[in-house]
């Protein structure tokens, strides 16, 4: 295993160093969109500078350092694998280039940086094979978090009347005295007034939720379709979870504690309501999707106990 491993190392190292110098040369360093006035034009220097408030990409400046963290993960999984041919490698390669010059032809920067996980894929299963390289999809496919989404302001107006209507018919379901405007709601009374504003559209925690709903599916899950249902679970529970929030800040001001709900409350609810209750969403739907892996697991301990 040592030899195998030594060799391994040794045969893939060079090819794959000067495969990541010539994509760090032309998405880093080459000045790919020179027509560009007043912006950057190289590929990477374009997408930090989009990791910003305005584009709700915040979590952007995480992508590197987990993908960094699921590459050495993905090696040590890599190093495990039997020697395989790797001709897949060159089709996913081919695909990254073509949108990298498609890109550069359209002068549009989204196009490669879609393109970086099929590069990154494709060299790795071209250089090492397949059973070895198809550990590197995941972390190469996970940069897509770092793009910025066109049409995510639109998003987010969607999201802002969806929480403010479910807001209202549930709180008036509930014998709550409302009134609903737009995206303000207020009490009939007129002891509060509260306008549910971009901020509170849920679409950041929406998108650091599916970041960590892709993370928790691909590690946890050994099956193609549970990896997706998991995955997918991350829309409603995001939406779920802010409805959450939201509805218990309107809740919280009825009670006539209307500065700690727009104030403190406000300010901390997604560190103390809306993660926990989308992360135990998550953690329940693993239950489900794995009871007999669940009961095993009880029935061994058991077993131990009693053997001990």
């Amino acid at each position: 295993m040592d030899r195998q491993e030594g060799w391994f190392r040794s045969t893939i190292a060079i090819p794959l160093l000067l495969i990541g110098g010539v994509i760090v040369y032309f998405f880093g360093i080459c000045d790919v969109y020179s027509v560009l006035d007043n912006r950057k034009s190289e590929v990477f220097p374009w997408m930090v500078d989009s990791w910003n408030e305005r584009n709700d990409l915040l979590h952007g400046y995480a992508v590197p350092f987990l993908f960094l963290a699921f590459s050495y993960q993905a090696w040590r999984e890599m190093l495990k694998e039997p020697s395989s041919n790797g001709t897949w490698g060159l089709g996913i390669l081919l695909v990254g280039l073509l949108l990298f010059m498609a890109s550069a032809r359209t002068i549009q920067p989204r196009l490669a940086l879609i393109g970086i996980p099929f590069l990154i894929s494709g060299a790795v299963i071209f250089v090492c094979g397949w059973k070895a390289g198809r550990h590197m999809l995941f972390p190469a496919f996970f940069w897509w978090f770092a793009i910025p989404v066109p049409g995510l302001n639109q998003m987010t107006n969607h999201l802002q009347v969806f929480v403010t209507q479910a807001c209202y018919y549930v709180g008036t379901g509930v014998g709550m005295e409302l009134i609903n405007t737009g995206n303000n709601i207020h009490s009939a009374t007129d002891k509060w007034d509260f306008n549910i504003a971009e901020g509170c559209s849920g679409i950041r925690s929406l998108m650091a939720l599916v970041m960590i709903a892709a993370i928790f599916a691909y590690y946890t899950q050994k099956e193609l379709w549970k990896k997706v249902l998991v995955f997918a679970a991350s829309l409603p529970l995001a939406l779920f979870g802010n409805f959450c929030r939201v509805f218990t800040i309107l809740v919280l001001a009825e009670l006539g504690f209307e500065d700690f709900a727009a104030n403190a409350y406000h300010d901390f609810s997604g560190i103390l309501l809306f993660f926990p209750a989308a992360l135990a969403g998550l953690l329940l739907l693993d239950r489900l999707l794995n009871l007999k892996k669940y009961k095993r697991k009880v029935k061994v301990t058991r077993k131990g106990g009693e053997d001990a």
